[in-house]
């Protein structure tokens, strides 16, 4: 009788023992995700030494896929292997894509684009002009067969002088063989660090503005529902505007930081603030290097904030590029940006540093779109001259 109890026992053990083991011995397998990037795209997507991939968009998909039974496989590729591998199924997503008609026929694209895709000319100093309609009649260099060169060419009016390469088209203008070149704007300021042109600007007005997504094979709609759930959760915790930091807003130096407080304060001297009698002075440094001041204005009907002035005198000289901002009383306190200037300053770009003080002698230097978390987004797609 002992005996029959053991093995019923045992029997029991044995079948409880293979229901936990057996959920492990099919779980689900992680799914392969292949990414294909341009390897020429700097600093969206580009190999660093030992040929690992690195940029804004690399950095963005893989946060994206994070935490979601992925194995993420990444492929460097030229430009136009990216569009017929995506096409045929070789790859499973790519980045860094405009959507148009066309591809939407061909590809399944993110619901919310990744960021605006900004085409801008620039030139050396002694040739800055602050609106693009200036410039024709002029020299333009640009890479070869790009979109950039059809933008160009739709735009008119210039002396289009196409290059193999960007990295060609830019030091054409950097050894006077044209006197512009026109390419996307953060891979123009990457390539200007990397080959120090220190005296190279961007001209005030921008060319074209063209949304950027993540383009999905069509057959991949699971991975497109991933993409899309990831990248929303990304925006959420603000991992995207870590991202996007990194990349593409260069950090103040202890100089320009001095400098940009000193100005403001200075600037509070000038304010007319008859009503609240609190002055503020306020200073923007542009991308170019140059600083502009200003300070609110207080009328029977209206308050211009030293923000606003100070972003307008700058736009008053061709200068719509901005790096940072900062607001200080007349005690030398810092004034954070109203919810009016941080929308005006997300206008000109969700980068810009806005100096804040949550804490008496705690001053911090955030970007304008985690001051702003639901922006009224611009609808500005380029400037359109005739």
């Amino acid at each position: 009788m002992r005996c029959r109890f053991l093995a019923v026992f045992m029997g029991i053990a044995l079948s409880v023992c293979s229901f936990v083991v057996v959920p492990h011995a099919y779980a689900e397998a992680p799914i392969k995700v292949v990414y294909g990037f341009d390897r020429e795209f700097p600093p969206f997507s580009f190999e660093e030494a030992k040929g690992k991939a690195v940029g804004f968009d690399v950095d963005l998909i893989r946060a994206i896929f994070k935490g979601q039974n992925v194995k993420l496989v990444t492929r460097p590729l030229v430009w136009d292997h990216v569009l017929m591998e995506l096409s045929s199924g070789a790859i499973d997503l790519s980045t860094g894509m405009a959507k148009t008609k066309q591809r939407s026929l061909l590809f399944n694209f993110s619901e919310k684009p990744t960021l605006p895709m900004k085409v801008r000319l620039f030139t050396k100093a002694t040739n800055r002009v602050g609106n693009i309609t200036l410039l024709r009649g002029q020299s333009v260099s640009v890479k070869r067969g790009s979109f950039q060169q059809r933008v160009l060419e739709e735009f008119g009016g210039m002396n289009v002088k196409a290059f193999p390469s960007k990295v060609d088209a830019i030091h054409a203008l950097g050894r006077d063989q044209v006197q512009a070149y026109c390419g996307p704007e953060q891979t123009a300021y990457y390539y200007l660090k990397r080959f120090r042109y220190g005296k190279i600007s961007p001209v005030g007005s921008l060319l074209r503005i063209t949304d950027s997504y993540i383009a999905v094979n069509r057959d991949k709609g699971r991975i497109l529902e991933m993409v899309n759930k990831g990248f929303q959760r990304v925006v959420a915790t603000g991992e995207y505007d870590r991202i996007y930091r990194k990349w593409f807003v260069p950090e103040l130096q202890e100089d320009e930081l001095s400098n940009l407080f000193d100005e403001a304060s200075k600037a509070a001297v000038n304010a007319y603030a008859p009503y609240t009698k609190s002055p503020v002075g306020a200073a923007v440094l542009t991308r170019s290097g140059k600083m502009y001041v200003g300070c609110n204005v207080e009328t029977a009907k209206e308050n211009i904030s030293a923000i606003k002035t100070a972003v307008l005198k700058a736009i008053a000289d061709g200068e719509y590029d901005f790096r940072a901002v900062a607001a200080l009383a007349a005690d030398g306190s810092v004034v954070a940006p109203t919810a009016e200037d941080r929308q005006f300053l997300f206008e000109f770009g969700r980068g810009i540093l806005a100096a804040v003080e949550p804490d008496k002698g705690d001053v911090k230097m955030i970007m304008v779109s985690q001051l702003l978390p639901y922006p009224i987004l611009s609808g500005n797609k380029g400037f359109t001259y005739e």
